[in-house]
This record gives C-alpha cells, structure tokens and sequence, in this order.
C-alpha cells in the first residue's frame, strides 16, 4: 500500500462468508465504477493495517479487530468510515438506485434502524463477536 491512497479502500473481513459475498456483489454490480470512480476492496488479511493506519492519520482507527466487527471505507483525504456507514459509502458509488439507497443509509436514523435490523444476520454470521449462539 502506498503512503497515500490513490482511491477509497473498502476493508472488510476476508473470514466472513457475508462480508466476502455483499463486497463480491458490490465489485460485479454494474455502474460500480463508471457512476463516481474507482475503488479499491481489500481482505484485512493481505494487507500492512499499520500503513492503511497511517494514511488516516495514524489515529488507531484501522486495526483488524475493529474490521472484525464491520467493514471500514478509508477515503485519500483521510477519513475513515465504519461499518453501515462504510456500506453506505459502496452503494453510493453503485449505478442505479443504489445510490439513493446509500445516501439514505448515511442519515443517522435511517443507520440506527438498519442496525437493529440487521442484528439478527449479524449474530448469525459472527456469533462469537456479538454475544450471540455459537
């Protein structure tokens, strides 16, 4: 990884079988790249975290446990977003009405109920991570 981010990172948890597939759908969805530029999507598992770290100023925010809980969308500027909100971002970059639906995915509340609502999903695909049944 370059000291500098040239596109947006998507990092996610190669180990999770619905992180790996919502990023496979995002990467193959058409307009991904054509409606507002490229970006990049990379497992946390094949990448120098402490550099990524570095590029969003060395704060501590880009660490694979925080990754173990959601993804997080690293911007050239710096700023780092994390999971529903880091999800919000991919769909903003989608073709379609996908970025419709992620820019209503960035308002708080709209964040807040999908959190509740994907709770169920998360406790099923990282038991171990959100006190749920293994």
């Amino acid at each position: 990884m370059a000291e500098v981010l040239r596109v947006p990172v998507l990092l996610f948890d190669g180990d999770c079988a619905m992180c790996t597939d919502w990023v496979a759908w995002a990467e193959r969805h058409p307009g991904a790249v054509r409606s507002s530029g490229e970006w990049e999507a990379v497992a946390c598992q094949f990448v120098d975290l402490p550099a990524l770290d570095a590029c969003a100023g060395g704060r501590g925010l880009v660490t694979a446990e925080r990754v173990q809980h959601g993804p997080l969308w690293l911007t050239p500027s710096g700023k780092v977003y994390g999971g529903l909100e880091a999800a919000a971002r991919v769909l903003m970059r989608s073709g379609g009405a996908w970025p419709y639906a992620g820019g209503l995915l960035a308002l708080p509340p709209v964040r807040l109920l999908a959190r509740i609502l994907c709770l169920p999903a998360t406790r099923r695909w990282h038991p171990t991570r959100t006190g749920g049944a293994p």
